[in-house]
């Protein structure tokens, strides 16, 4: 299971094209909404149309796959 919380992130495709580029620590994750800390800035990024890839490895995570409460995913034994 991939995790995203505490981890440095950049996000490389979003709904909001001034979104794209920017580069954090995923700080709180809500049902619907990502939040990420980048600098002195917290940026909440909607799920719906953003994917991120992970600074350690590089690998791309969808966020629209992220759809719910962390705690209902786990419960459900989703893989993301």
């Amino acid at each position: 299971m991939i995790g995203v919380l505490g981890r440095d992130v950049t996000i490389v495709q979003c709904s909001n094209p001034l979104m794209v580029g920017v580069s954090g620590t995923v700080a709180l994750e809500s049902m619907r909404m990502i939040t990420i800390v980048s600098g002195t800035k917290k940026l909440s990024v909607p799920k719906m149309g953003t994917a991120l890839q992970l600074r350690e490895n590089g690998k791309v995570v969808i966020a629209d796959e992220m759809n719910g409460r962390i705690e209902d995913r786990l419960s459900r034994g989703s893989k993301v």
